[in-house]
């Protein structure tokens, strides 16, 4: 078989897959990074920052009254299509009004024999994606931050099927009192370029608010991605051992329900979790359940924070 029907049939298989795997190029760029996003139900613009804000709303990362968080997460993704492994790595370091941060992520998706049209053996290929991304964040006036993310994309979905792009994010983040509220633009650049054939990046908006007392933090979030439509998250975090007057306890627990359509994007599942915190070092879990693709999704993570 010659290189070049050997190419187009790994774009062709890949890309024509069913939402779980390709439905959408890249959904490394819009499915939960790290345990408490997954526990949350993907939900994170309006949240406060954790070690992987660069992926959720890095503008968050200037209003913390942390001065450091990072972490790295382990997912096993969709066990019932086409299942895969992840790795994510974030952190961010704040100074005065500025907070900078990195974010590294990558998808392995199970080894996948080929065939040719009549049957005979085409090679193999494991499709893998890379993420590397720096961005920074400022804070002109308390309670309100803006920052920009830099990121670089690399795509290999066969031997001679690879692509790289370039692409950008925006953010803005509000925190006053109980109330949270952010605003995001991901993934935003032209189409990443698998040989002569382009596919174009799942470009996301969201907008979010979260309402915090002392033993929950409620947060709802919708959210536009491109080539898909609207979807939207309602996720709770519970803090039942809290004390006023006291340092944030060691439990969290956490529940989340998404809606998405059903053949694209991230379709509808719940999803539950839980956090552990022990002076600054937290232990976070995430799973996710009632789809019949994504059931069965899990992300545990570890991150450190002062």
């Amino acid at each position: 078989m010659t290189s070049r029907i050997r190419y187009t049939l790994i774009l062709t298989l890949v890309l024509s897959l069913p939402f779980g795997l390709r439905a959408q190029t890249l959904p490394l760029l819009y499915n939960p990074t790290d345990a408490r996003t997954m526990a949350l139900g993907g939900a994170g613009v309006a949240l406060e920052a954790n070690a992987w804000a660069v992926d959720a709303n890095m503008a968050a990362a200037a209003l913390s009254a942390k001065d450091f968080a990072g972490g790295v997460a382990y997912s096993y993704w969709a066990p019932g299509l086409l299942p895969d492994n992840r790795f994510s790595a974030g952190g961010w370091f704040r100074t005065g009004a500025f907070a900078v941060g990195v974010s590294g992520k990558g998808n392995f998706s199970q080894l996948t024999e080929l065939y040719g049209p009549a049957g005979e053996p085409a090679g193999s290929f494991s499709p893998r994606d890379l993420s590397v991304a720096l961005g920074g964040a400022w804070m002109p006036v308390p309670g309100v931050a803006f920052s920009a993310t830099a990121r670089f994309i690399s795509s290999v979905l066969g031997e001679q099927v690879k692509g790289t792009a370039f692409c950008a994010d925006l953010a803005i983040h509000y925190a006053f009192g109980p109330v949270r509220a952010g605003f995001s633009a991901s993934n935003l650049s032209g189409p990443i370029f698998y040989g002569n054939t382009s596919y174009p990046l799942p470009a996301r908006i969201r907008g979010g608010a979260t309402y915090s007392n002392l033993w929950i933090d409620a947060t709802l979030e919708a959210e536009y991605l491109a080539q898909a439509g609207m979807m939207a998250t309602l996720g709770v975090e519970g803090r039942p051992l809290e004390q006023a007057g006291q340092p944030r306890s060691w439990l969290a627990l956490r529940a989340a329900f998404h809606y998405g359509p059903a053949d694209k994007g991230l379709p509808s599942f719940g999803s539950a979790g839980i956090g552990l915190n022990f002076s600054g070092l937290e232990i976070d879990f995430g799973v996710l359940f009632g789809s019949p693709v994504l059931g069965g999704s899990l992300c545990a993570g570890i991150s450190y924070g002062f």
